[in-house]
C-alpha cells in the first residue's frame, strides 16, 4: 500500500507539473501572439509611412523636373532673345572686304569663262551654217533699248568680239538685278516693304542701326530674295545670241545655251546669290553694292576701268559691262555725310573701242 500511495502521489505530482508547464505555455503562446499582432501593426504602419514617403519623393521630383523644363524653356527663349539682340550689339561684319572681292572676282572669272567658251561654241556654229535667219526689227530695237546699240548691232552682224561682250554685259546686270533688287523695289510683297523701311531708316538713324536692322531682318527671311534663279539667266542668254540670227528660234538658241553653258551658269547664278545674302545679312558696318552702270552712261575713272586702255583723252560712253565692280556706302554718327568708297572698279568697253574696229 506504502508503494502505491506513493505512486499516486508521483502521478499527482507530474500532473501538477505538466498542469504548470501548460499554463507557462499558454501564457508564454498568448505573449507571443500578442507580439506579432503588434509587430503586424507595426510592420503596417512602417508600410504606410515608407508609401508615404515614397509618394512625397516623387511629387518633390515632378515638381523638381517641372522646375528645370520651366527652367530650360525660360532659357532658350532668353538665348533667342540675346542671339536677336546680338545682331544690334555687335557691328562685326561676318566677311572681310578682302573675302568680299574675292567672290566678286571669282563671279567676274566665271562671266568671263561662260562668255568666251559660248562665243568660241557659236563661232563654230555659225560657220558650219550658211542660213541666216531673219531677226525682227523691233527685237533689235528692244535689246537696243537695254544693252545699248553699238553691242546689239556689231552681235547682229556676227562680231565675235561684240557677242563676247554682249553676253558679259547681260551676266554683268544679271547678277546686279539679284544683289540689288530687294533695294530697287523689282520684289513683290515682303521684300519691297523691307526695301522701303531700310530706306527710311538710313535717312535718319546712323548706320549702325539701320545697317543691323538689315542684317537682322533678312537673316531670319525663309523665302528668297529674288525671283530670279538659273533658269532666267539661261533664257537671258538664249535671247542675246537669238540676235546673231544664227538660231531658228529662241528655243533653239535655247537649247545651245543649255548644252555648252548651263553648269557655268549655275555658278554665276549661286556666287551672285551669295553675294546677295552677304550685302544683305553678312555686313553690318556698311552698305555695299555691284558697280554695274548702264549702257550709254558717260565714262568715269572714280568708278569704272576700261578693258582696253587708251591714250587718247576724250570724252565716252559705255558700250558693255564686262565686269562688276564694289562700292560701299558708310554713316558715320547721326549727322554725318554719308562717305562713298569704290573698293572694285567695274570694268567696261567703250562705243569708241568700236569705232575702228
Amino acid at each position: 500500500m506504502g508503494r502505491q500511495t506513493a505512486a499516486i502521489d508521483a502521478r499527482k505530482a507530474e500532473i501538477r507539473r505538466l498542469r504548470t508547464s501548460k499554463e507557462r505555455y499558454a501564457r508564454k503562446y498568448d505573449e507571443a501572439k500578442e507580439r506579432i499582432v503588434g509587430l503586424e501593426r507595426e510592420v503596417k504602419r512602417a508600410s504606410r509611412d515608407r508609401q508615404a514617403s515614397l509618394e512625397k519623393r516623387d511629387k518633390d521630383i515632378q515638381t523638381v523636373e517641372d522646375e528645370f523644363a520651366r527652367a530650360k524653356e525660360l532659357l532658350s527663349a532668353r538665348t533667342k532673345e540675346l542671339s536677336g539682340a546680338q545682331s544690334f550689339l555687335s557691328t562685326t561684319d561676318r566677311l572681310s572686304e578682302a573675302e568680299v572681292l574675292g567672290i566678286v572676282r571669282d563671279l567676274n572669272e566665271n562671266v568671263f569663262q561662260v562668255a568666251a567658251n559660248l562665243t568660241e561654241e557659236w563661232e563654230k556654229l555659225a560657220l558650219a551654217r550658211s542660213t541666216r535667219f531673219t531677226i525682227h526689227e523691233k527685237s533689235l530695237v528692244h535689246f537696243s533699248q537695254f544693252y545699248g546699240p553699238i553691242l546689239v548691232d556689231r552681235a547682229y552682224q556676227r562680231d565675235p568680239a561684240a557677242v563676247t561682250y554682249l553676253v558679259q554685259s547681260c551676266l554683268c546686270y544679271f547678277a546686279m538685278e539679284i544683289t540689288s533688287s530687294w533695294r530697287r523695289g523689282h520684289d513683290v510683297g515682303k521684300l519691297k516693304i523691307l526695301g522701303s523701311v531700310y530706306e527710311r531708316l538710313s535717312a535718319s538713324e546712323a548706320q549702325a542701326i539701320s545697317a543691323r536692322w538689315k542684317s537682322l531682318t533678312h537673316a531670319h527671311l525663309s523665302e528668297p530674295s529674288s525671283s530670279y534663279n538659273s533658269t532666267s539667266i539661261v533664257q537671258q542668254i538664249a535671247n542675246v545670241l537669238w540676235i546673231t540670227g544664227s538660231f531658228q528660234s529662241v528655243q533653239h538658241s535655247l537649247d545651245f545655251v543649255k548644252a555648252n553653258a548651263f553648269n557655268r551658269l549655275e555658278t554665276v547664278y549661286q556666287l551672285a546669290s551669295r553675294l546677295e545674302s552677304v550685302f544683305m545679312v553678312d555686313l553690318i558696318s556698311c552698305d555695299m553694292y555691284l558697280l554695274c552702270d548702264a549702257p550709254r552712261t558717260a565714262f568715269d575713272d572714280t568708278r569704272m576701268t576700261r578693258e582696253f586702255e587708251c591714250t587718247l583723252q576724250r570724252r565716252d560712253k559705255v558700250a558693255g559691262i564686262t565686269g562688276v565692280g564694289v562700292e560701299k556706302t558708310v554713316w558715320g554718327r547721326r549727322g554725318e555725310e554719308l562717305r562713298v568708297e569704290v573698293l572694285l572698279k567695274a570694268t567696261v568697253v567703250l562705243e569708241g573701242d568700236f569705232v575702228d574696229s
